[in-house]
C-alpha cells in the first residue's frame, strides 16, 4: 500500500556523511529535469531521510512537491517502473543514476564521529587499513603498550587534516605519518 505526502514533510538527516558537490547538486537537478524522478529514496517511521537527501533536496529546489511512500520490510526491492521514456531518455536515466553518486564527497568530520560511536561496519565499508604495507622497522620503537595502531588513508590532505582534528578533540593521541 502506497501514500503521497508533500516532500516537505520529510526530513533531512542531521548526521548525513554524505556531501553533494556544486556538480553533483546540478547533476541530480538536470537528471531530474531530463527524465525525472527514478529512483526511490529511504525514510523511516518518522519520514527522516536514510538514503536519497540529494535526491530530496535536488528535488524541491526544481519544483517537485510529492513523494510516494511505499511501507516494505527490507526483506523485498521496491522497483519504479518508468513508463513514455525514449530509448534516449532511457540511456540518460542510467547514465546520471550511475554518474551522480561519484559526484558526491564524504564528510570526514561525520564519519570520524560516527566511528568513535561504535559503528564497526565502517571500517569494511571504506576498506580502511586494507592494501596498506607497513615496514617491520615501522613498530621497533614503539612499546607492547603503544601497538594499538589504527592506519587510515585519505584521498586528499584535507580530509586526513579534518579526521586528524576531529580525533585530536576527543582526546585520541594521533600522529600524520608522510
Amino acid at each position: 500500500m502506497s501514500k503521497r505526502v508533500k516532500i516537505a514533510d520529510l526530513k533531512f538527516d542531521p548526521e548525513n556523511a554524505r556531501v553533494r558537490t556544486a556538480k553533483g547538486e546540478a547533476m541530480i537537478q538536470e537528471s531530474l529535469r531530463q527524465v525525472g524522478a527514478a529512483r526511490s529514496i529511504v525514510i523511516d517511521e518518522n519520514g527522516t531521510i536514510l538514503a536519497g537527501n540529494g535526491t530530496v533536496e535536488a528535488a524541491g529546489q526544481i519544483g517537485i512537491d510529492n513523494v510516494v511512500i511505499v511501507e516494505a520490510s527490507g526483506d523485498e526491492i521496491i522497483a519504479v517502473r518508468r513508463k513514455g521514456l525514449t530509448d534516449e531518455q532511457k540511456k540518460k536515466l542510467a547514465y546520471y543514476d550511475n554518474r551522480t553518486g561519484d559526484e558526491a564527497e564524504w564528510d570526514m568530520e561525520q564519519v570520524a564521529r560516527d566511528l568513535l560511536g561504535g559503528y564497526d561496519f565502517l571500517d569494511q565499508l571504506f576498506e580502511m587499513g586494507h592494501d596498506v604495507e607497513l615496514k617491520e622497522n615501522d613498530y621497533d620503537e614503539l612499546n607492547d603498550e603503544q601497538k594499538h595502531i589504527l592506519l587510515l588513508e585519505f584521498d586528499t590532505e584535507n580530509d586526513l587534516e579534518i579526521m586528524f582534528e576531529e580525533l585530536n578533540n576527543r582526546g585520541i593521541s594521533c600522529t600524520i605519518m608522510n
